[in-house]
């Protein structure tokens, strides 16, 4: 356990200070200050600033996940970190373990720093604390923590390019996938087709389930049930992707 606390703790260190980390959340910064702008063109609508500004949040958070998973375990090989610590009494599963943390930890000020920045101009407008959007951001958070374990996995046996492209690919189908289940039902597929439709569903992760900023925008509660499942489905997606992982990284010569 020590030995996974020590390289999360490195891979913050690590990663926090990348360049591009911080050109990505001050694009992010100055987008949820242009809300203020967005508001005024809708006459001070606060829901329209709480839009673009989870919607903002939503979308830099997962391009710092895509960028941290697909090239943070490159960079460790380039750098031949990899290649000190698994000389050491460190074991392959407790790096990719512990790497996995470390980049949860950079997401999570990634993450922090946003939703200050949002909370202050929601506020500023006259909407007060929003306690649903700080739901909306963590379970935003709790599917770039599932993302960046997918982007681990893949990572853990193709080149970074391939990684990018089939993380990238993931994500979107992740957002599809529930619409077209209810749409292969609606339209009446059936046979192969639809056993087919029925695995994409079931093999792919569902990342709207992780989707609740219509919830915080119009300030309606979440259902406590809906939380817990979103959590159970994160830690069982996410230790499956991990266990895969380590099996493929275990075989791997580096």
């Amino acid at each position: 356990m020590k030995n996974i606390f020590v390289i999360a703790k490195n891979t913050l260190k690590l990663e926090i200070r990348d360049k591009i980390l911080y050109g990505i959340l001050a694009f992010a910064l100055g987008y949820i200050a242009l809300t203020i702008f967005f508001g005024q063109l809708t006459l001070g609508e606060l829901q329209m600033i709480k839009s673009f500004g989870l919607a903002g949040i939503y979308f830099f958070t997962a391009i710092i996940a895509l960028f941290l998973g697909t090239t943070s375990f490159y960079k460790d090989v380039d750098r031949k970190t990899v290649y000190f610590l698994v000389s050491k009494p460190v074991s392959r599963s407790q790096f990719l373990i512990g790497k996995y943390f470390g980049l949860c930890l950079v997401l999570l000020v990634a993450s922090i720093i946003l939703g200050a920045a949002y909370f202050g101009i929601v506020m500023y407008e006259g909407g007060g604390f929003d306690v649903i959007g700080l739901l909306a951001i963590f379970m935003q958070f709790l599917e770039m923590c599932l993302f960046i374990a997918f982007a681990i996995c893949v990572a853990s046996f193709s080149t970074s390019l391939i990684s990018i492209v089939f993380t990238s690919a993931v994500f979107f189908i992740g957002h599809v996938v529930s619409a077209l289940l209810i749409d292969a039902k609606a339209i009446g597929i059936s046979g192969l087709q639809y056993r087919l439709v029925q695995a994409i569903y079931y093999v792919f992760p569902n990342l709207e389930k992780f989707n609740v900023r219509d919830l915080a925008i119009h300030a309606v509660a979440m259902p406590f049930t809906s939380f817990l499942l979103a959590l159970a489905y994160t830690a069982a997606y996410v230790a499956l992707l991990l266990m895969t992982a380590i099996w493929v990284f275990d075989r791997k010569e580096i």
